[in-house]
């Protein structure tokens, strides 16, 4: 279990100090900063709004919005208001609780808490989930090619491709290698997950709306069905869930919330290729907010991972310091390096794949050369055409994707 999270409003009244130094000395909840706007307080992922009576942006719609996120909203009145007007402008905005200014911080810790209810962790509500589908080790089964995951019992292989740092391709290698693990047979589903620079939907010309925060809503809210929130793209023969329609919406989504997703389309596809983001960093650990969760959920769930490079020396050092980082993450899971736009020739190709296997010993290395058609298909939003860069990825596809069945003679 956690502590809430809290956010304040600026107040010229005591209460909002003498909480916070409360709160700093004993505990009780964790205050994630102060706002000055509606946007500020949009802005923020947290459970709890404690705000004024008087406070200026404090309107019937942001309280609508803050609501709509689970936020709960505390609202704080003059107890020296003979006509009690200020609790009733805060009752007629839909607060969820309203308490007098001479409330003692020990009893707003109180309110808090009645509010906010129990609350779980992300890495513990993703371990949850994990639990359903067994160990790593049962997932990954006690057979196969060095490299190849069976996927969970009862439900298909979840391949994340991420990226070891931005603009190296990983949008690009995850719609191709889905376009290519349908190419080789079962169905295949591409998720867009990556929080920081969702591309997918703009990539191929689809439109924004229904994605991911739809999916979120259909499987953990029950709104809606989950299969309506796909897109088909009928070139391909892919179904894709789309990204957030703008990334400055990432803290509407929960690490479990989206595992969740993820898992249940598992359980109808063989093969769920995720876009994962780059980064990995757990900020909330540092005193920071609570980013980049969603990348860390995909990659503790994943069966393979596809990790996507850049052929320079920076490039190299990229990679292996975001395997050092992710190494708890991953404890075990296959990954296969994927260099992008290789300039050099076949010579070049062949001694930089063996420093790399030298170097980090992934379960797969693929060294695409460059290609001027991934260029020209960006910008015409349709899949890249037949050359070196799709030759490429169906190599990987063949490595990571589900193995054909042997037909009858």
């Amino acid at each position: 279990m956690r502590e809430p999270t809290v956010v304040l409003c600026h107040s010229t009244r005591s209460w909002a100090q003498d909480l916070h130094f409360f709160l700093m000395d004993h505990g009780g909840a964790v205050v994630r900063g102060y706002v000055m706007s509606g946007e500020d307080a949009l802005a923020e992922s947290y459970d709890v709004l404690l705000v004024d009576d008087v406070t200026s942006f404090l309107t019937r719609r942001l309280v609508g919005s803050l609501q709509g996120r689970s936020v709960k909203i505390v609202g704080v009145f003059d107890a020296d208001d003979a006509h009690g007007a200020g609790k009733a402008r805060l009752l007629e905005l839909g607060v969820d609780e309203a308490v007098p200014s001479t409330t003692v911080p020990a009893e707003f810790v109180q309110v808090v808490a009645r509010l906010a209810g129990p609350l779980i962790d992300d890495d513990l509500e993703l371990a949850g989930i994990l639990e359903e589908v067994g160990s790593r080790q049962q997932r990954r089964g006690a057979t196969g090619a060095p490299g190849d995951a069976p996927g969970r019992p009862g439900g298909g292989r979840i391949i994340a491709v991420a990226a070891a740092s931005g603009g190296a391709g990983a949008t690009e290698i995850s719609v191709a290698l889905a376009g290519a693990l349908r190419d080789q047979g079962g169905a295949t589903v591409l998720v867009d997950a990556d929080e920081q620079a969702p591309a997918v939907a703009q990539r191929l010309g689809l439109g924004l709306h229904p994605n991911i925060r739809t999916a979120v809503d259909a499987v953990h809210h029950g709104s809606g069905d989950l299969e309506h929130t796909l897109v088909r793209h009928s070139g391909m023969g892919l179904e894709i869930l789309c990204g957030l329609p703008n990334p400055r919406d990432w803290f509407e989504l929960r690490a479990g919330e989206v595992a969740e997703v993820v898992l249940e389309l598992s359980r109808t596809r063989p093969q769920v290729v995720v876009n994962a983001g780059p980064r990995v960093d757990n900020l909330p650990d540092l005193g920071g907010p609570a980013r980049f969760g969603v990348t860390r959920a995909v990659l503790g769930l994943c069966d393979t991972l596809v990790l996507v490079g850049v052929a320079t020396p920076i490039g190299a050092r990229r990679i292996v310091d975001w395997l050092a980082d992710t190494q708890n993450l991953l404890a075990g899971t296959p990954v296969h390096l994927f260099v992008n736009q290789y300039p050099g020739g076949s010579f070049a190709i062949s001694e930089l794949e063996l420093e790399l296997r030298r170097t980090i010993s992934p379960a797969s290395v693929t060294v695409a050369p460059y290609d001027k058609r991934v260029a020209r298909a960006t910008w015409e939003g349709e899949p890249v055409a037949r050359g070196p860069f799709s030759k490429s990825v169906h190599r990987l596809a063949k490595v990571v994707g589900l193995r054909p069945r042997a037909t009858a003679k």
